[in-house]
């Protein structure tokens, strides 16, 4: 039995992997971009928003990235609204990585 689940728990990374791979190479086969359909944006603009999501990277570090980004949740700083949400969040105490992975990964 117990060689029956560490065989199972197997398979399911190398479908995992399987399946993040694929789709990350349909996602970058897909013609034009993430900022394509935003209006024009000056040249070093572009090149920001590319630096900033790593899509001036080799294809090989953007998986390991995209892997990277999906494992570990991002901490950042936010500024607070003041909403009532926010405040009761607070209030309860929600850890970040409670807090982040309850939409199931990186946003």
């Amino acid at each position: 039995m117990g060689r029956f689940i560490i065989r199972r728990i197997l398979w399911m990374f190398l479908v995992l992997f399987v399946v993040s791979f694929v789709t990350f190479i349909l996602m970058h086969q897909v013609p034009g971009g993430p900022f394509d359909s935003e209006k024009a944006l000056p040249a070093e603009i572009m090149a920001n928003l590319r630096a900033r999501y790593h899509l001036d990277w080799p294809l090989p570090q953007q998986y390991l990235q995209y892997v990277y980004d999906v494992l570990v949740p991002r901490v950042e700083t936010t500024v607070s609204t003041g909403s009532v949400l926010d405040q009761y969040l607070i209030e309860f105490q929600v850890g970040d990585f409670y807090f982040r992975w309850m939409n199931f990964g990186p946003s």
